[in-house]
């Protein structure tokens, strides 16, 4: 845990003030909208929504706090959860009382914005309720439930307070209600992995298989039906829900083009692989599946021999944020992603364990 640790070099300890002093507190601001800043878009793009963060706001709406229509990405939850679960790291090495008032007051927001089946996603809760878990490839829903895990994990640690962890486990209930393989479930996974090492870390504190098990089968149902996100969309367009549009979808960009077990190299989105595969070597670890040990393996080898810049960074190229083939390691068009380079240390570490 670490509260346990203590950090004393002067270098990680410069950046650990830093992180407490000036990021946590401008987050903060940014995340309430609050204060003269200026959001730099990423790109110009008339369609990157990047006037507010608006994330917490978004929460008071759907908590039946404030009034209005949902801004931002579909992920814009993951902002407070990530948020959150820094916040909390921190304070269980350097405790604060004005930064667990602050951590305080987001638990009690989430509690409120939470429905009474346990679902948690304000775009959809807001916005579109028709289209809670039909729009997979895209809707972060699952994404954004591994952040708030996390941020439970780390917020319980440092506070002994389970309010966020009650939270959690009312979501996952909901989660399982709706995803499995048994008839009438959903058949697949979210479109962007992170629920998948959330559930591990979670196991690993309450030693509940449920959670060990839930994450195995993500893993496992991902590439099963390649043509499950499309399915979805077409089932959708079909029924007059959202505003589907034909069009088809990238499955590799997603690791769903095939099962985990058959996956060979490193394809698709940067950050969604190393995610999938960093979950892929605990779940290898904790349940001996050396099945699927040995396709973490390939991926691994693959990565670090034929994909990786001499920096340690991942993604050869801007569009999609992804790898691209073998030994094209380009610097102008490259991205490699800090989220790239830090699901790449997840998956190292992991990687460790076995």
């Amino acid at each position: 845990m670490i509260s346990e640790i203590t950090i004393t070099d002067e270098f990680w300890k410069r950046y650990i003030e830093l992180i407490k002093n000036e990021m946590i507190p401008f987050q903060w601001d940014v995340l309430h909208d609050q204060g003269n800043i200026t959001i730099d878009k990423e790109r110009n793009d008339a369609s990157i929504p990047s006037d507010k963060s608006h994330a917490i706001e978004n929460f008071k709406i759907a908590a039946g706090r404030s009034e209005g229509h949902h801004y931002g990405w579909l992920f814009q939850d993951s902002d407070v959860y990530k948020w959150l679960e820094s916040a909390a790291n921190v304070y269980s090495i350097a405790q604060d009382e004005k930064l667990k008032e602050m951590m305080d007051e987001v638990v009690d927001l989430l509690e409120d914005a939470q429905d009474e089946d346990g679902y948690l996603s304000t775009f959809y809760q807001i916005d579109a309720p028709e289209l809670k878990f039909r729009r997979l490839f895209e809707s972060h829903e699952l994404y954004c439930a591994g952040h708030l895990i996390e941020a439970a994990i780390a917020y319980q640690a440092a506070t002994n307070d389970d309010r966020l962890i009650q939270v959690v486990e009312k979501l996952i209930r909901c989660i399982q209600n709706h995803f499995g393989s048994e008839k009438g479930k959903i058949n697949g996974a979210d479109g962007h992995q992170e629920i998948e090492l959330a559930l591990v870390k979670l196991y690993e504190v309450t030693q509940n298989e449920e959670y060990l098990e839930l994450s195995k089968w993500f893993l496992e149902i991902r590439g099963q039906d390649p043509e499950f996100y499309q399915k979805q969309l077409d089932e959708n367009r079909k029924l007059g829900l959202g505003k589907e549009h034909p069009f088809s979808i990238n499955t590799v960009y997603y690791q769903a083009h095939k099962p985990v077990y058959e996956q060979e190299e490193a394809a698709g989105h940067a950050v969604r692989l190393v995610y999938m595969a960093a979950a892929m070597a605990d779940v290898a670890y904790h349940t001996k599946n050396k099945k699927m040990l040995t396709a973490a393996k390939r991926i691994w080898k693959n990565i670090v021999k034929k994909r990786m810049y001499i920096t340690g960074g991942i993604g050869s190229t801007v569009l999609g944020e992804a790898f691209t083939f073998d030994y094209d390691l380009p610097n102008d068009t490259m991205y490699c992603e800090t989220c790239a380079s830090i699901g790449l240390m997840f998956f190292a570490k992991a990687m460790l364990k076995n």
